[in-house]
């Protein structure tokens, strides 16, 4: 049997490598070690409380096994941060079911398709980010606003994500959008409901109020994977992994090769422009199915569970709890036992 060592205050602790974690669905030491970095950089950057929250973000794993073979967390103590990337990536996952299971619902009830469609503008400087985020927003609803645009679509997804250029941000729009399901038909382009890009790319500039052409691309939705190979089975499944992903990568700002002073600017523009802003919203059809799932609030909720899948409480027969070492920078098993008996 393999061992690990580590000192636990004036003691060294051996442990067996079996009573490490080994989840091959979620890389939880990686993420965890990197919320570790974003927690000296938050109090590098000025946001001490921030800090705190993100040093202690997933430090408690438990998990059910059960006898089906399955293992499922049940507990967590996530701290929520839009920036940490422990957080960020369970909120992907999460959303990418989430939005799935929209879509699914609304095709199921609407005859309809689905297009993927992204809106960007020009890149900005750190200090115009806040501004052009809200100007981002506001240009959303002139464009939904348009007749035919109103005419067009029978429901949306939208959100916003932003990625770092150079020394620049690149904020941008990725939507998803349902139209009928002869959007292409003969027909469709007669009355005036099919929207090719070159119109698509005149209504987007007129609402952003600018005197330049804007960069539009629009793509049918089809299905996909996920990368940890959980199955996004509806007709807007690839659209969905892309729409649902992160807002910002991490690693624009959790890079050992980046320098200090670049990370903690980085950090302290993402945080300054993201507080109290809203990035994912739902229209027309699909906020009704997002509505029915209670699925409509894709910024927040429940980072623990973030499948569909439902498993019987009776075949649960172990309980798993596991915590951060910080000396043996892993998660450590610190019991395992059967679960309470269910009060009847």
């Amino acid at each position: 049997m393999d061992y690990i060592t580590y000192e636990k205050g004036r003691q060294e602790v051996i442990v067996p490598v079996e009573e490490l974690l080994d989840d091959g669905k979620f890389n939880w030491r990686e993420k965890r070690e990197k919320a570790v970095f974003l927690a000296d950089l938050y109090e590098k950057a000025g946001y001490p409380d921030y800090g705190v929250r993100a040093l202690n973000c997933a430090t408690f794993l438990q998990f059910g096994l059960y006898s089906s073979g399955q293992r499922r967390l049940q507990a967590a103590n996530f701290c929520q941060l839009r920036l940490c990337p422990m957080c960020i990536a369970r909120r992907a996952r999460r959303n990418a079911l989430q939005l799935s299971r929209v879509l699914n619902m609304a095709q199921e009830e609407h005859d309809c398709r689905y297009l993927f469609l992204t809106l960007t503008i020009r890149n900005v400087e750190g200090p115009e980010l806040s501004a052009a985020l809200t100007e981002l927003s506001a240009a959303w609803q002139r464009f939904l606003d348009q007749r035919q645009i109103r005419r067009t679509i029978k429901g949306w997804f939208r959100a916003i994500e932003i990625t770092r250029k150079n020394k620049g941000y690149h904020p941008h729009i990725h939507a998803i959008l349902a139209v009928d399901a002869d959007y292409f038909s003969r027909s469709s382009r007669q009355s005036g409901k099919y929207l090719n890009q070159s119109e698509l790319i005149d209504r987007w500039q007129k609402a952003l109020r600018v005197d330049y052409k804007p960069s539009v691309r629009i793509q049918v939705a089809r299905g996909k994977k996920a990368e940890d190979g959980t199955a996004i089975a509806c007709a807007g499944g690839q659209a969905a992994l892309e729409a649902a992903k992160y807002s910002v990568k991490d690693g624009d700002y959790i890079d050992p090769e980046l320098p200090e002073k670049v990370a903690v600017d980085v950090l302290r523009t993402y945080t300054e422009a993201l507080r109290r802003r809203r990035l994912t919203a739902f229209g027309g059809i699909l906020k009704d199915a997002a509505r029915a799932l209670d699925a409509d609030d894709l910024d927040g909720g429940d980072l623990v569970k973030v499948d569909d899948e439902t498993i019987r409480s009776d075949i649960l027969e172990m309980v798993e709890t596991y915590n951060w070492r910080l000396g043996a920078g892993d998660y450590v098993l610190s019991s395992r036992e059967p679960p309470a008996p269910v009060q009847e």
